[in-house]
């Protein structure tokens, strides 16, 4: 981690409020907390504080607590990014098999972390692959926190009707292979943390 995201968590609003009273008082300190939380999607998702309340979140819910957290604190700096990239078993480990066992060797999938000037950071938590999903980009957004949700289904669903067209897949056919892939990844995930 470098000096970037080394500043302090000032109450300016009801999050940065709730995260205070979770304890933290530094932002790099939080990040690495919610870097450690399981991989799983919260039950609450559309609540910002779902990942302190539940002890889990996807790359969205976690990178859009954190983007809003910085925002509070006043670091306009520390933006939101969704990227779209090529899923694979090299870089994103546990879809490999459900994806070999459909045909294909990557899907498309959005993925939201945070970029301070040229640098991206990454606090989803998720085992490191032979290659960086960062490797696989087909292209980058930026988002703002509160836009998040919307904005990365819009992104997301362009790209999977167009991987699905090129496949010769019935959207709803390639959109079910998505979930089996990140449920593949929670219960990888969930495994890790109980053993």
């Amino acid at each position: 981690m470098t000096h970037e995201l080394n500043f302090n968590i000032t109450v300016n609003g009801a999050i940065t409020e709730a995260v205070r009273g979770h304890g933290f008082n530094e932002f790099q300190a939080f990040a690495e907390y919610i870097h450690n939380l399981p991989y799983g999607r919260p039950d609450c998702a559309q609540d910002i504080l779902a990942v302190l309340k539940e002890g889990r979140g996807t790359c969205s819910v976690k990178h859009r607590l954190l983007a809003a957290v910085a925002d509070e604190c006043g670091h306009p700096e520390v933006e939101l990014v969704v990227g779209l990239y090529a899923m694979s078993e090299q870089n994103t480990p546990g879809v490999g098999t459900t994806l070999k066992a459909a045909g294909f060797a990557w899907i498309p999938e959005a993925h939201c972390y945070l970029q301070v000037r040229d640098r991206r950071y990454d606090f989803t938590g998720l085992t490191s692959g032979t290659d960086s999903p960062f490797d696989a980009l087909l292209s980058e957004h930026p988002a703002h926190w509160l836009d998040l949700p919307d904005q990365k289904s819009r992104l997301h669903q362009q790209a999977m009707a167009l991987w699905a067209t090129g496949n010769a897949l019935a959207f709803d056919d390639a959109w079910r292979l998505r979930e089996a892939c990140i449920q593949a990844l929670a219960d990888r995930s969930k495994s890790k943390t109980h053993a």
